[in-house]
Parts: C-alpha cells; structure tokens; sequence
C-alpha cells in the first residue's frame, strides 16, 4: 500500500485499523465525527491555528 491514498469513515479512527494503514506506509485521510468531543475538538483546534 506505500504511495497509495486511503480514504475511510470514521470507521478507519480504530486503532487497529489506521495502525495497519500506518505500517503500510499508506498516506491516509480518515473521517472524523464529533461524537468523539475531545479528539474533534484537538483536531478542529489545529485545523482552525
């Protein structure tokens, strides 16, 4: 999967499945939803900075 785009819901949020994306050298974009508040709120921090 290296030099490959992975796309995924927040389904791909799972640990054990971004990790297989990770390893496989993939660059990865993955959904994130706000039932999550503390992990939304970092990101949507860092995307507004």
């Amino acid at each position: 999967m290296a030099g490959c785009i992975i796309t995924i819901d927040a389904m791909g949020t799972q640990i054990a499945i971004a990790s297989q994306i990770f390893n496989a050298k993939a660059d990865y974009v993955l959904g994130l939803k706000g039932n999550h508040p503390k992990f939304y709120g970092q990101v949507k921090n860092w995307f507004e900075q």
